[in-house]
């Protein structure tokens, strides 16, 4: 027996707690003339945000006893004592679905993966299989839910007419195999239904009489509304008086005129729409502190149409300081409890790359643990500075692969196999400290984790294990506990179920021993399980100012305003499609939810919605480059109540700012003499010269801009090899007694370039194909410098040292000095004429134009000058540049370099006292000096206007 809705207008002039009263009123004398004892009446809510304004409104309007005004899902959860399912009734075999979408999807892959095909289908395109099983969860989902508000004894008829209609489909041809898995899903949703739904005790209740309140007419299939319908159908028909009242919007009353009246904003793009959505909601937020609406305390409304622009108001209006109340949330897996989790499954990865690892060390709430033990953090060690010189480590090095390494003393560490791992370079490229100890704790937290990445298909309870494990190792896994996103990560992943006996978690712990998984099909599920939880913040301990909420939940409660962005023909009214393998055709034949039915439900929303007072629909002209139009609604609205809409003015508040002419940036160190460096090198003084202003921000602040992480090989590092295969090839040479033929120094530098190569790791399989073009040329490169080193050392060179570090103390006033520092490459002496001469060479690899140009003008090479003033003074130095090239290697004089020196010191020194005194450091740099400078982007000259310049 069809039960007719009994309608009940929301007046615009009456406010929330007025037609709450008015309904009581009305309830209360339908239930006396029913002959109803209100202390055995029930009345269902659609939602749980309007119990409050309901019981209020009976005590205030109706005094006496209470009757149960509740919603279906707490009604239901309330009789789930007296429930317990068929197993007997069922189909053998077949587990019952659980609507927990994880559990189900288990469950699922389970029976479907016990079947030869499936099982093989499985093996050959496991991302196929896996995105079919969320298909058959999704189908039986909506079937048991739509089955839940049939009585058990009518349900067999449903699936009767569901077969019928699925079984005029087609299962072979294309898209035959879905078709047939959707078959299976209605059957594994019949059997479901055949042992019994949880929500079946409803059918059973008896009540003196039910009362269901529902926002409009239209509902769509599945829902709780649909399920509250479906219970009171059936009560009717066993004599047990029903009254469904509707809310709709009224019109408004003769004589009467509409309190603040619905407004529409027009907006350019997002931001401006996010802007105005703000200041509109900040402008109703300081009139219902005023109590301008005759109700004191009354929150604002903020519809989430749109979770993007909602976001972006959120942030802006959390700037304000206004206290908020979110009843949307957003998805776990955005929130940073989550990216520890991830981020330390895609670090453990064997192969993870150098990014993964450092994203996970700063991803927070990690605890490196001091104390004693073998991983324990020494007291003297930060983690962030560890993470640090990890970071900075692995960028100078171009080291790509996270695990990749062997990093001395390495005890019982094993992440891959010794074939491929590289040995860290030691010396003067050796791993600092902290780094090494901070490397090897990151070994022993994963570890739990990659022993399972290296095995044959562990079960998901093996991972959740090594998970939890590395997790606590970590320290990550007290932090989470503490969080309330974290908790509820927690929750989502079973953490807590692994070794419970309660039956759920029974039939969880078994799923979870029997469900196989590798590691990429492991951080799939553990994403999709963060992917499919929402965190809802809680709510403050004050009063919320604005409550973000979905339309659904907004109707029918008490607001002061309702400030609704989005209201464009994109987000609002407009057609959604139809998800998931369940055509619109086939829901419509079997009764299921559409897009119609869903757009349905949402103009009653929206038509409740804007009766209320203070209602602002914000919409933008444009997303982009797509043009963008006012949602229909707004004016299918208009003319359906014959009240037009009006457009709002710019909520936000002009600020004036003064404007101030912005000079150039002059940095001094006059009241900071302090900061001065103590030591200067010939790079950091070359900076000086050519640039005060670059020398300030790398010298004196000390920034330093960070190496990309980038897989191959640039000049930089040939050059950094081939330093160090000169210094092993003449290291070698020195130590031979018999003097070396042309061939055998050949043959010796080509064997001291390949003991380097493997040095530094450059055979390696994820090396060689970039060091193949250098290394095609070895033998040429080795035959020119045995020949300039022969015709070298007929003149009477001798190598004497390379790599020396030099420093020299420069002493400019009684308060004021500072240290020369530098590690020149090589170091040639000889006798002659009766004198020891000193030669130092600088290696050069790069364009040999540059050098010619640079060595042309004398006065203006800083670092040939800079190395002879270090130098020792007591002999006669000389200073030239070694250019290495395959065709030849030439070496360029700095001629009177002594001379160069002295110019250079003398220069230093007034530089230094003019610094020191406070002048200025102007960003003067030009040409080439600007077009590869670090610290371009703080001095913004390319932007300098040309009065800025002159000033």
């Amino acid at each position: 027996m069809a039960v007719e809705p009994r309608h009940w207008r929301w007046a615009p002039q009456d406010s929330a707690e007025q037609c709450w009263q008015a309904w009581a009123r009305d309830t209360a004398a339908w239930l006396k003339a029913q002959g109803a004892d209100p202390r055995d009446a029930l009345i269902v809510l659609p939602v749980g945000a309007v119990l409050s304004p309901a019981r209020q409104a009976w005590m205030a309007a109706v005094g006496g006893w209470l009757p149960r005004i509740d919603t279906i899902a707490a009604v239901s959860e309330g009789l789930a004592w007296s429930w317990s399912p068929d197993n007997t009734a069922g189909e053998a075999g077949l587990p019952p679905v659980t609507l927990d979408a994880i559990v189900d999807r288990l469950q699922a892959g389970r029976s479907l993966g016990s079947e030869a095909w499936g099982k093989a289908w499985a093996q050959r395109d496991r991302r196929g299989f896996e995105f079919a099983l969320d298909q058959v969860v999704a189908a039986a989902h909506t079937w048991v839910r739509r089955m839940q508000s049939i009585a058990p004894a009518q349900r067999a008829a449903y699936l009767e007419l569901a077969r019928a209609t699925m079984g005029g489909s087609v299962t072979q041809g294309p898209g035959g195999r879905e078709k047939l898995l959707l078959a299976w899903a209605l059957e594994w949703a019949a059997s479901t239904a055949a042992g019994g739904l949880p929500v079946d005790p409803l059918f059973e209740l008896r009540p003196s009489a039910l009362v269901v309140v529902t926002a409009g007419e239209a509902v769509s299939p599945g829902t709780e509304i649909h399920l509250t319908l479906g219970v009171m159908a059936h009560l009717s028909e066993q004599g047990v008086p029903v009254l469904w009242r509707s809310a709709l919007g009224g019109a408004e009353q003769v004589g009467q005129s509409r309190a603040r009246p619905p407004v529409a904003c027009a907006c350019q793009n997002a931001e401006d729409e996010a802007q105005q959505a703000a200041a509109q909601v900040i402008a109703a937020v300081n009139d219902a502190r005023q109590g301008n609406s005759g109700q004191v305390g009354l929150p604002v409304a903020l519809i989430a149409l749109d979770r993007s622009l909602i976001r972006r108001v959120r942030a802006m209006l959390e700037g304000a300081g206004i206290q908020m109340a979110d009843e949307t949330g957003w998805l776990l897996s955005t929130t940073r409890a989550s990216a520890v989790v991830t981020r330390m499954l895609q670090a453990s990865h064997p192969r993870a790359s150098t990014d993964d690892l450092l994203d996970w060390l700063k991803s927070g709430w990690l605890d490196w643990a001091s104390g004693e033990g073998e991983h324990a953090r020494p007291e003297r060690i930060q983690l962030s500075r560890a993470v640090g010189e990890l970071e900075s480590w692995c960028r100078r090095h171009g080291m790509l692969g996270a695990w990749g390494l062997q990093v001395p003393p390495a005890k019982d560490q094993d992440l891959s196999d010794e074939g491929g791992a590289q040995l860290v370079p030691t010396g003067r490229q050796a791993m600092p400290p902290a780094a090494v100890l901070l490397w090897h704790w990151t070994v022993h937290v994963v570890a739990p984790l990659q022993s399972l990445w290296s095995a044959k298909r562990p079960s998901l309870k093996e991972w959740l294990l090594g998970l939890q494990e590395a997790l606590s190792r970590a320290g990550a896994l007290t932090a989470l506990q503490g969080d309330e996103a974290g908790e509820l990560a927690l929750q989502s992943l079973r953490f807590d179920t692994l070794n419970s006996a309660d039956q759920p978690a029974g039939l969880w712990a078994g799923l979870s021993t029997q469900t196989r998984l590798d590691g990429p099909s492991f951080v799939r599920w553990v994403g999709t399980v963060l992917e499919a939880t929402t965190f809802r913040p809680p709510a403050p301990d004050v009063p919320a100012d604005v409550v973000i909420t979905p339309m659904a939940r907004a109707v029918l409660r008490p607001f002061h305003a309702i400030v609704l962005p989005g209201a464009d023909e994109r987000q609002l009214g407009a057609m959604g499609s139809q998800s998931g393998w369940l055509s619109t055709k086939l829901c419509e034949a079997m009764d299921l939810a559409t897009p119609v039915t869903q757009r349905a439900a949402q103009w009653d929303a929206f038509n409740l919605l804007m009766s209320r007072p203070g209602v602002v629909c914000l919409h933008r002209h444009a997303q982009g480059s797509e043009p963008l139009e006012p949602s229909a609604w707004l004016e299918r609205w208009s003319a359906q109540e014959g009240v037009r809409i009006e457009q709002a003015g710019d909520a936000r508040v002009a600020a004036g700012v003064d404007v101030h002419f912005v000079r150039t940036p002059l940095p001094t160190l006059r009241d900071a003499g302090w900061a001065l460096p103590e030591q200067v090198t010939a790079t950091s003084y070359e900076a000086l010269r050519q640039c005060p202003y670059r020398f300030f921000a790398t010298s004196v602040l000390g920034l330093r801009e960070q190496d990309e992480l980038e897989e191959g090989l640039d000049r930089s590092d040939f050059g950094i090899w081939l330093h160090e295969v000169l210094r092993s090839f003449h290291a070698q040479r020195q130590g031979q007694l018999a003097i070396s033929t042309p061939d055998e120094d050949v043959q010796a530098w080509l064997d001291a370039a390949q003991r380097v190569i493997k040095e530094m790791g450059l055979d390696r399989d994820s090396q060689r194909p970039y060091f193949l073009p250098f290394q095609a040329d070895l033998d040429r490169l080795a035959c020119a410098y045995v020949t300039w080193l022969r015709e070298h050392e007929e003149g009477g060179w001798a190598m004497l040292d390379a790599e020396r570090i030099e420093q020299r103390e420069l002493q400019i006033q009684d308060d004021l000095k500072v240290r020369l520092y530098g590690q020149l490459d090589r170091i040639d002496v000889r006798h002659h004429e009766g004198a020891r001469q000193h030669l130092v060479l600088d290696y050069k690899t790069g364009s040999l134009d540059g050098l010619k140009r640079k060595i042309a003008t004398p006065l203006e090479d800083t670092q040939l000058a800079f190395y002879a003033a270090l130098s020792d003074p007591q002999w006669a130095v000389q200073a030239a540049y070694l250019h290495l090239d395959v065709q030849d290697v030439k070496q360029l004089d700095h001629h009177d370099v002594e001379r160069s020196a002295q110019v250079l010191l003398d220069g230093l020194a007034r530089d230094w006292t003019r610094l020191h005194a406070g002048e200025a450091m102007p960003a003067l740099g030009e040409g080439m000096a600007c077009s590869f400078c670090q610290a371009r982007g703080l001095c913004r000259k390319d932007h300098w206007t040309m009065q800025e310049e002159q000033a």
